[in-house]
């Protein structure tokens, strides 16, 4: 009877004393650990936005930036199958052929040209278009059937400042005579992404591929 009392004593004891040595968390220990983790993803977050913005912005960059290269290059396969360059540095009546100054050395602000055989254009031609309402400029195709009409063919986040065009055997006389013509392309402008103004700058070369200037 005095062994069982003792076992049980023991056990109570026992129990006791384990659950004396169990331990938490206080309330501070918690505020603090619930602090520190806020914060961290607080960073996290904050990254992961600033991440994701930079991202858009860098893709609607090269977005803008593949727009005036799908330009240029339109441009460049245009001339390739075109002939009768005529170079300008004024608006003039590009409707008709008639050969200009030569524009190899100082370069003209518009190129006018016949299209590829087939076309339904007569003359089809390449300048900055007029201002836009936010005063920035774009490049504009102009077709000459029985009316002109003329497009822009850059998207209007992009500000073209130059467009100058290099024109090399295009009045078939001398030197010019039995001289390829070619055309080279020089584009300047400004991509504005989120108010931030990227510069660029382009260039290209055509030559003609058909024997008649």
């Amino acid at each position: 009877m005095i062994f069982y009392i003792n076992f049980k004593n023991n056990r109570i004891n026992g129990n006791h004393r384990r659950s004396n040595n169990l331990s938490g968390f206080t309330l501070i220990e918690l505020m603090v650990a619930t602090t520190l983790f806020t914060i961290i993803m607080l960073m996290g977050v904050g990254s992961l936005v600033v991440s994701s913005n930079l991202a858009k912005t860098a893709q609607k960059l090269r977005t803008a930036v593949d727009n005036v290269n799908f330009a240029m290059e339109s441009i460049t396969r245009e001339l390739r199958t075109g002939t009768h360059y005529e170079c300008e540095t004024d608006v003039v009546n590009m409707a008709s052929i008639g050969y200009s100054l030569d524009c190899a050395t100082s370069g003209g602000n518009i190129i006018a040209f016949n299209p590829q055989v087939g076309s339904s254009s007569s003359r089809v031609a390449y300048k900055l278009t007029d201002a836009r309402p936010d005063g920035t400029r774009g490049i504009e195709r102009c077709e000459y059937t029985t009316y002109k009409t003329c497009s822009d063919i850059v998207s209007t986040n992009v500000n073209i400042t130059t467009l100058k065009f290099y024109v090399r055997g295009s009045d078939n006389t001398a030197p010019n005579i039995n001289v390829q013509s070619s055309v080279k392309i020089l584009v300047k402008g400004v991509v504005t992404i989120k108010g931030v103004a990227t510069p660029f700058i382009l260039q290209s070369m055509a030559s003609q591929r058909s024997t008649e200037n």
